[in-house]
């Protein structure tokens, strides 16, 4: 599979579509490695009462359980909402091989404000492994979802 893929990302987007009243943000994100989908999550920070239940955490957690490891080598992380430092954070420390995501903190609106601006790629910048990141890939798409 070639990365960015707009299948996965669409799937994202419909993803966030039809979860965000449960989380209460329409973000979700999807983690690919070689040609499989190996976990879909949303944010459930409402639903959780958990601040930390950002849709690429979910996701995070539900591939390692799925793998069997906290590395999550040659994995691809999808995200319809430009990763905040925690998730990018997360993704480092997975081991991961990139990240694609599609509005950016600069999309932010008020039902969907940024609490930390660091952008993504400047926590890429300074972890290690340095993961690949492709911005703002479908981005047009992903920021109708920050008025749901």
């Amino acid at each position: 599979m070639i990365h960015p893929n707009k299948e996965i990302m669409q799937r994202a987007i419909n993803l966030a579509k039809e979860k965000h009243k449960e989380g209460g943000h329409a973000v979700a994100a999807i983690i690919v490695k070689d040609d499989e989908i190996i976990a879909e999550a949303f944010t459930t920070v409402n639903r959780d009462h958990d601040p930390t239940c950002h849709a690429e955490i979910n996701a995070i957690k539900l591939a390692a359980k799925k793998l069997n490891s906290e590395k999550l080598e040659n994995c691809f992380l999808y995200s319809t909402f430009e990763p905040c430092p925690m998730c990018t954070s997360a993704a480092i420390w997975a081991r991961m091989k990139g990240i694609i995501y599609g509005a950016s903190m600069d999309d932010e609106t008020e039902k969907c404000p940024q609490r930390i601006k660091i952008n993504c790629s400047k926590v890429i910048e300074k972890g290690t492994p340095k993961l690949e990141l492709y911005p703002e890939f479908m981005r047009e798409e992903c920021k109708k979802l920050l008025f749901l």
